[in-house]
């Protein structure tokens, strides 16, 4: 989800993994301790992502709806690191980087009631004539409907257990393994995965499509950060445009899901009240936003799949 134009993003939440070497603050690339492996590396911000999640639940001075957030990004995180470390033997190999995903999903119904909100403030923000009403309208029982997610407690007792258990699957993990070969076999698999979502939207969009492509663009960014040495692929100007490309990609997602509400759920916004006009602007919009990812998307995948291959031969010979 990205924030809206104007509202800052959520307090005190650096998307750096915080796991990293105390030296490695202000620098652009992922610093290794002294002496460290890169495989050490990795296990060390994996277990750091889940611990730090665990303890972000439990802290009181950490508003819930907050908390929730920092948890979820998190383990989109981890679940990135368990995708490079696939074929790394440890605890419940086959399933990890699942328990990571379905332990976020618990805790998705009151994010997405903010989701939903927030896209209709952007709207109300935006909206000309008589779109203002019906979007003042959308923006007040959308609020309504995120109080009212909120008040519903997500089960955190169930959460914690699921992040020990993905704790100890990180910790079982072996100290050496080929790390280096492994990290950029998975960003170049993330590579061409999106390079294909992006030329397939060249031929016409579809909401599979644009959602997968999100998914490779974000989990490209997370492999990123965690490359201990420069590249040509994973530069901080690289990294910076994928997280613009996320973020533009993310708002387009996040539209489409209320455009398919204002469409199936008549509470939401009567066609007496303006519902014609909010969808047409929300489709217009996801339009632009689209576009815009295309562009993007030309920098960050036009090359061939070989040319970005070639920039990571030296991170294959790490360890």
């Amino acid at each position: 989800m990205s924030a809206p134009a104007g509202e800052p993003r959520p307090s005190s939440y650096d998307d750096t993994p915080l796991e990293m070497a105390p030296d490695a603050a202000g620098k652009s690339r992922f610093v290794l301790l002294p002496d460290e492996t890169l495989a050490h590396g990795l296990k060390r911000v994996l277990i750091g992502e889940i611990v730090t999640s665990r303890d972000a639940l439990a802290d009181p001075t950490i508003a819930p709806e907050e908390a929730i957030h920092r948890v979820r990004r998190r383990l989109k995180r981890a679940r990135s690191i368990f995708y490079v470390l696939a074929e790394v033997p440890g605890a419940n190999q086959e399933n990890r980087a699942a328990l990571a995903r379905d332990t976020a999903r618990l805790l998705s119904g009151a994010r997405d009631a903010d989701v939903a909100a927030i896209e209709a403030r952007r709207i109300l923000a935006r909206a000309e004539g008589r779109d203002v009403a019906a979007a003042g309208l959308l923006v007040e029982r959308l609020e309504i409907e995120r109080v009212e997610a909120h008040r519903a407690l997500p089960p955190l007792a169930e959460v914690a257990s699921r992040l020990r258990a993905s704790e100890a699957d990180a910790r079982s993990l072996p100290e050496r393994f080929e790390a280096g070969r492994l990290l950029a076999e998975a960003l170049l698999g993330s590579y061409r995965r999106g390079r294909r979502d992006w030329r397939e939207l060249g031929d016409g969009f579809t909401v599979e499509t644009l959602h997968d492509w999100r998914k490779r663009v974000k989990q490209r960014r997370h492999l990123s950060a965690l490359v201990p040495l420069e590249t040509a692929v994973t530069t901080p100007a690289v990294q910076r445009d994928l997280e613009d490309l996320g973020e533009i990609l993310g708002e387009e997602h996040d539209l489409s899901i209320l455009e398919h509400r204002l469409t199936t759920e008549e509470r939401l916004l009567r066609p007496r009240e303006g519902r014609t006009g909010i969808v047409e602007f929300v489709a217009h919009r996801r339009r632009k936003l689209a576009k815009k990812a295309l562009e993007l998307g030309e920098e960050l995948f036009g090359s061939r799949t070989s040319v970005f291959g070639s920039a990571l031969d030296e991170l294959r010979e790490l360890c």
